[in-house]
């Protein structure tokens, strides 16, 4: 490795981290002093209200910075060249016979790299923290949730609750409902969800419901689906008013794959999975309503490292068409790309996930897009 390649590595590193602190520093302060009040509603106490702060922007820094990986690797690449156009380092290397391309090719190694990072941290560290970063602010973990998405399970039964209890994993006023032929309908007032790894009760994966309501064709029913619960039975399942009596009423097991996280989770949850759990999703029905978003999802997500590098190719070639040390101009033409690389994508999907294209062209049109538009102005590098 030649010196000159040293200091440019390390002219990207330092670029990198400001660009990272800066971007990501400047929207934990605002989005912080907008939602004060929000974390004050947990606890008033000043130690472990700023405890509960930092660590929810800590783990809300890994989601922010897999939005912004692309734009913070661009524009760390852009103040590198700066910083050698600045310091006429660039004018005397093109005088020495080193042509440009040759001259940033640290810089396109150092961006392949923070790739490779930016993959690594949205499949193995953003799912491992999915749960928190689905919580909005002031969520302490325990409170209700009252806005329940349907869902739809393996058997097309439907699924649905008024409001969820996040600390004993219960719902209030139960639903399941199928249509067609075999249709029946079911409520009930409490459901607690066993999850299928539940060392203690005789029955996993499903829901324990007490005070169930059946409609008259109940006795269609599946006996594997939906199991009547005598008192022994019901001695050994969780409870589903923990610390109080029990509704009365008749009691049953419904077993369904539509788990208590699965009701709660909100509408884009896909979008803290790893690449394999999005493929997962696909073939799950329970999955039905975001599935159009999934698959534009997903897409996007597998050429998103290509996305990053045709930003980087297409910004370059501004900062480098010319040496003049326009500062602020050169900065301003890569705001502009950014901007522009942004409403792209955002746009494309919109209209993939609602149908009005098809996923795979809204996925690659700005790949395409952009690729070639930075093709066209690679010649525009003066060697």
């Amino acid at each position: 490795m030649r010196i000159l390649d040293k200091q440019r590595y390390w002219a990207f590193l330092k670029a990198y981290v400001i660009c990272f602190v800066s971007f990501v520093g400047l929207y934990v302060v605002i989005d912080a002093f907008t939602n004060f009040d929000e974390f004050l509603n947990i606890t008033r106490e000043t130690s472990r209200l700023f405890t509960i702060i930092g660590r929810f922007y800590a783990v809300r820094s890994t989601a922010i910075y897999d939005r912004l990986c692309g734009v913070i690797s661009m524009m760390a690449a852009v103040f590198t060249v700066m910083w050698m156009q600045r310091d006429n380092e660039l004018i005397a290397m093109l005088a020495a016979g080193i042509s440009s391309q040759r001259v940033i090719r640290p810089v396109i190694i150092s961006a392949i790299l923070v790739n490779v990072v930016a993959i690594a941290n949205q499949e193995l560290v953003i799912p491992k923290f999915a749960e928190e970063l689905q919580k909005p602010h002031g969520d302490d973990g325990e409170s209700d949730v009252i806005m329940l998405a349907s869902r739809r399970d393996v058997n097309d039964i439907v699924v649905l609750g008024l409001k969820a209890e996040r600390k004993n994993k219960v719902i209030q006023r139960f639903s399941a409902t199928l249509a067609g032929p075999r249709q029946f309908q079911l409520e009930a007032e409490k459901a607690r969800y066993v999850a299928e790894d539940d060392p203690t009760s005789p029955l996993k994966g499903g829901w324990v419901l007490r005070n169930v309501r059946l409609s008259d064709l109940a006795g269609e029913i599946d006996p594997r689906i939906l199991i009547a619960l005598d008192e022994a039975t019901l001695a050994k399942l969780p409870l589903t008013n923990p610390g109080g009596a029990e509704p009365a009423g008749a009691a049953y097991f419904f077993r369904t794959n539509v788990s208590f996280d699965t009701i709660i989770r909100r509408r884009e949850w896909y979008v803290y999975g790893s690449t394999w759990d999005l493929f997962a999703a696909m073939d799950d029905p329970v999955n039905g309503p975001e599935r159009s978003e999934i698959a534009t999802f997903l897409h996007t997500r597998l050429i998103r490292p290509f996305l990053s590098m045709s930003l980087l190719c297409v910004t370059l070639p501004l900062v480098l068409a010319g040496v003049a040390r326009n500062t602020f101009g050169n900065l301003g033409k890569s705001i502009l790309t950014s901007a522009s690389y942004y409403i792209g994508i955002f746009l494309s999907q919109y209209l993939a996930s609602h149908g009005v294209m098809p996923i795979t062209l809204g996925a690659w049109a700005p790949l395409i897009v952009f690729a070639t538009f930075a093709v066209a102005r690679w010649d525009s590098i003066r060697t």
